[in-house]
């Protein structure tokens, strides 16, 4: 499985989310509009590059001329996070001094945590990078931290209530429950089983 960065693309894009995995071959290219503070409306093209391009010959083509460089990585896979150092080395083979923003994805699964948070602060510092923590799944701050880092570029800083403004309220479907075989003795628990249902984020 991928770390998903087309799934973080296509929900920033279209508010769109497919458990489908496919793997991004060569270069993908998506459009967006955004809008900043001040009634500021820029076009953004945002190139999705395929992993297997690190060794590809068309890399340095697919970073000309651009101005925000975002990795992504799985916080429940290691593997994921230790590529960063590579791309990174390999990015400035061919960009000169390139803003370049980390996305930590699924944070939805902080519970499959692989990757710790010491080693990635680590990392940030010492790269002095920027760092976001985001769901592709649940759509958790990728609008706001996408739209976020776009603003740094023009040297605009997002307010709080922009912020809010551009994150998803996190909806859940109500699914009738089945009486469970066994009632909870301690009067504290959660679940009710007299006809209620139980809400659940899937």
């Amino acid at each position: 499985m991928g770390v998903d960065k087309t799934c973080i693309i296509r929900r920033f894009c279209y508010d769109d989310f497919t458990r489908h995995y496919s793997q991004t071959v060569g270069a993908e290219f998506y459009i967006k509009r955004v809008e900043l503070p001040e009634k500021k409306e820029i076009v953004v093209r945002m190139s999705d590059v395929g992993g297997m391009e690190m060794k590809g010959h068309m890399l340095k083509n697919y970073l000309f001329n651009v101005n925000v460089i975002i990795l992504v990585y799985d916080i429940t896979d290691c593997d994921s996070f230790d590529n960063m150092a590579i791309w990174i080395e390999k990015i400035k083979e061919d960009v000169s001094d390139p803003l370049i923003a980390v996305f930590a994805n699924k944070c939805d699964l902080e519970h499959k945590r692989a990757v710790r948070l010491d080693k990635t602060k680590k990392f940030i510092e010492q790269y002095g990078l920027h760092n976001f923590l985001m769901s592709a799944r649940t759509g958790e701050n990728v609008n706001t931290y996408l739209t976020d880092i776009i603003a740094k570029y023009f040297g605009i800083t997002l307010s709080k209530s922009e912020r809010e403004r551009r994150n998803p309220v996190v909806t859940a479907e109500i699914i009738p429950a089945s009486l469970p075989r066994t009632t909870p003795t301690r009067s504290s628990s959660k679940l009710s089983v007299n006809g209620n249902s139980i809400c659940s984020i899937q």
